[in-house]
C-alpha cells in the first residue's frame, strides 16, 4: 500500500512536470506567430510604373493623404501629398543631421493643381522605417518624424509574381518566427517526460517486489 502511494506521488510530479513543459511550449508558439518580422521591399520585387500607395506616419501632425510611387529600374521616387501646409521642406533624416545638412539635401515643397502641398523624394524601400524631418514655418525648427510607404496598399500587378515553389523560404520563415521550433521542442519533452514516469515506475515496483521478496 506505502509503496503504491509512492507511485501515485511520483506519477503526479511528473505528469505536473509535463502540463508544466507543455504550457511553456504554447507560450513560446504563441510568442513567436505574435511577432512577425517585416522584411523591406526594394525596387527589384517591383514592375516598373507609377502607382498610388499609402504612407503611414508616426506624427498625425504630419499626415499623408495621397502618395505616386514611381518604379524605374532600381530606382523609386515619391511624390506624397501633405494634409497641410505647415511644412516648408523635408529632409531624409534626422532633425539633428537635417541642421549640419547641405539646403541642396532639402526636399522643398511643391504646390499642385489642387493647392496643396506635395513633396517628390527618393525612396530606398517600402515597408521600412525612414526617417524624415520637416520643418515647420511656423516654429522655424525641424521634428522628427518616421515614415512608412506600405507595399500592401499597391494595387495588383505592382510587385512581381513569386514563384509558386516557396516552401523553402516559407519554412524559414516559421522558424525565425518561432512557429515550427515549439514543435520538436514538444515532442522531445514529451519523450522525456514519459520515459522518466517509466522510469520511476519500473524503479519504485522492482523495490517493492525486492521487499516482498
Amino acid at each position: 500500500m506505502q509503496f503504491s502511494k509512492k507511485i501515485k506521488k511520483i506519477s503526479a510530479v511528473v505528469l505536473c512536470a509535463l502540463l508544466f513543459a507543455g504550457c511553456a511550449v504554447f507560450s513560446v508558439s504563441a510568442a513567436g506567430t505574435d511577432e512577425k518580422t517585416t522584411v523591406p521591399v526594394y525596387a527589384d520585387s517591383l514592375n516598373e510604373g507609377t502607382y498610388p500607395i499609402e504612407v503611414s506616419s508616426s506624427a498625425s501632425m504630419f499626415k499623408i493623404v495621397a502618395c505616386e510611387l514611381t518604379v524605374s529600374g532600381s530606382d523609386m521616387t515619391a511624390v506624397m501629398t501633405l494634409s497641410g501646409k505647415g511644412y516648408e521642406k523635408l529632409y531624409l533624416g534626422t532633425g539633428e543631421q537635417a541642421l549640419e545638412a547641405d539646403e541642396a539635401d532639402y526636399i522643398f515643397f511643391a504646390e499642385n493643381a489642387e493647392g496643396k502641398y506635395t513633396y517628390t523624394l527618393p525612396v530606398e524601400a517600402l515597408d521600412k522605417d525612414i526617417d524624415c524631418a520637416a520643418f515647420s514655418f511656423k516654429k522655424q525648427q525641424w521634428y522628427d518624424r518616421v515614415i512608412v510607404f506600405r507595399s500592401e496598399t499597391l494595387p495588383e500587378g505592382a510587385l512581381k509574381a513569386v514563384p509558386d515553389d516557396t516552401t523553402t523560404t516559407d519554412i524559414a520563415a516559421a522558424e525565425k518566427n518561432g512557429e515550427l521550433a515549439a514543435g520538436p521542442f514538444f515532442l522531445i519533452t514529451l519523450v522525456v517526460v514519459a520515459a522518466a514516469l517509466v522510469g520511476a515506475v519500473v524503479a519504485v515496483t522492482a523495490v517493492k517486489k525486492k521487499k516482498t521478496a
